[in-house]
């Protein structure tokens, strides 16, 4: 990631879109980083209950919000963007499970 100011050192509403486009490309990348260990996981799951995973979901969610919590940031939006992104993963794990034979 380029040097971005600190977003009180701002000058104007450019920097600041500029700092926050940084951060989204950053995030992006990380995501796609994440979701290479989400394919590779399938190999160590067996059927649905092992791609669904209800125990592991509900302590990643609650693990996250509190992280959240201790980061500054607002708790109900971390788990809405990890609840979708647990939801797609789960979607791309089933795909890649049922076409393993293919």
């Amino acid at each position: 990631m380029k040097h971005v100011k600190k977003p009180k050192a701002c000058d104007n509403i450019w920097e600041i879109r500029d700092a926050i486009d940084e951060i989204d490309l950053e995030i992006v990348h990380l995501f796609a980083h994440r979701q290479k260990y989400v394919k590779e996981i399938v190999k160590f799951k067996s059927g649905n209950e092992g791609i669904i995973a209800n125990e592991r979901k509900e302590h990643v969610l609650k693990q996250r919000k509190e992280w959240a919590i201790e980061s500054g940031c607002d708790p109900e939006m971390i788990e809405d963007v990890f609840r979708l992104l647990i939801k797609k993963n789960i979607q791309i794990q089933f795909d890649i499970y049922n076409n393993k034979g293919n």
